[in-house]
């Protein structure tokens, strides 16, 4: 639901006593209750006409820079995280597009002679909002570090993410139920974190300890993975196949027997996969994908090497490619969240580049949007989309 001055000024209610249909009765009147701290404050006038939600915590309208002049979006400022409004699962209102978590540290840096609530503000919170930019929520704050990646469920009811701990001193690794608002540990160690949710969000691979295991969310039970499978930590599960979004390309297994389908390669023809292998550090750079993104059903997947971007339609095997000119904006920039069909983009979480893409699926030069997504704190990155068939994948109402 979108939080909105409508929403959250409460109005007044007149309570009028029941009339006695008798001559003898009189009519009475309830006395209006008293005004709550954020009715008060929302009857000031403010310079940056700021909507307050609760007393410390408010909404700034800011126009999005863009082609089509006039649109606001919602700025938060978050100065009290814990009397945000979380994510609520009973509320379909939030769910009626896709959505985004992203890492927040909604408060300013302190030192460690702050208050404790100063310094927890500072902390990163996993946050969602939708992706028109309206209706943040904050998901969990059940942890102490910093967040490095996080991935839905696709009944958006667990969160799989990671965080370099503060007390363990490794990286934890957690599946966090929205639902009950409990968290279990599935591993800590210094390395890598990688997730991959079933297709019906029954089980999760993770990777703990340089190993691949499997979670059952009913039962709990942890399994070793064979040292023969794959995941990444750019990837879906869709239609019974596994899709793996890897440094050179994408490769696809038949997720019931294990057994690969077909790969995808960025590499050039005239490159092989075994000449690769035999050339310099600098040179495999030109290549390797450190930006990834993929589409909810595993039809499109894009990558970023330190040269070039790829946008790959994983149904005919197309790869298209661009050399990465940083004085101008490519055909496919800006692929962070990549929508359904690849008919929309999103990018950033801190402040948000939006783009509805053309037919042949390249970024419209003359029709983009960007805004700043929240107003407090000092970084947000690390967005994931979510709930991507929501409203058929278009990120925004009025397209469907």
């Amino acid at each position: 639901m979108t939080l909105n001055k409508t929403f959250l000024i409460a109005c007044t209610v007149i309570l009028l006593n029941g009339c006695n249909q008798e001559e003898s009765s009189t009519l009475s009147t309830a006395v209006e209750p008293p005004k709550t701290d954020v009715e008060l404050l929302n009857e000031q006038k403010w310079d940056d006409n700021r909507v307050y939600v609760t007393k410390d915590n408010y909404i700034l309208m800011k126009e999005a820079n863009g082609t089509i002049p006039g649109i606001m979006k919602p700025c938060f400022v978050v100065n009290s995280a814990k009397e945000w409004p979380r994510e609520d699962l009973s509320n379909t209102d939030s769910y009626d597009l896709p959505r985004v978590d992203f890492r927040w540290n909604n408060g300013d840096f302190v030192s460690a002679s702050a208050s404790e609530k100063a310094i927890y503000e500072s902390y990163d919170k996993v946050w969602s909002i939708k992706t028109d930019g309206t209706d943040l929520r904050l998901v969990t704050d059940d942890f102490s570090g910093d967040v490095r990646i996080m991935r839905r469920s696709p009944n958006n009811r667990y969160l799989a993410y990671s965080y370099a701990s503060r007390t363990s001193g490794g990286t934890d690794k957690v599946v966090f139920d929205v639902q009950t608002q409990k968290s279990t540990l599935l591993g800590t160690d210094l390395g890598h974190s990688q997730f991959l949710w079933a297709e019906d969000s029954s089980y999760l691979y993770f990777e703990d300890r340089a190993k691949y295991w499997k979670y059952d969310i009913v039962s709990g039970k942890t399994t070793q993975m064979d040292d023969d499978f794959h995941f990444s930590e750019v990837g879906v599960i869709y239609g019974g196949k596994r899709y793996v979004v890897a440094g050179l390309g994408i490769s696809v297994y038949n997720e019931a027997t294990g057994r690969e389908l077909y790969g995808v390669s960025v590499l050039p023809i005239e490159l092989a996969e075994r000449d690769y292998l035999n050339i310099n550090h600098e040179r495999k750079m030109k290549y390797v994908l450190k930006n990834r993104s993929i589409s909810p059903d595993g039809k499109y997947a894009w990558g970023e090497s330190a040269q070039y971007r790829y946008f790959i339609n994983l149904e005919t095997k197309e790869v298209k490619s661009e050399k990465i000119v940083r004085s101008e904006v490519g055909d496919y920039q800006y692929f962070e969240q990549l929508g359904l069909n690849a008919n929309y983009v999103r990018d950033g979480a801190g402040g948000v580049i939006f783009l509805k893409l053309n037919e042949d699926k390249t970024v419209p030069k003359d029709k983009w949007m960007n805004w700043p997504q929240v107003c407090s704190g000092h970084s947000a990155t690390l967005s994931w989309l979510y709930n991507g068939f929501a409203n058929n994948g278009a990120f925004i109402k009025e397209d469907k």
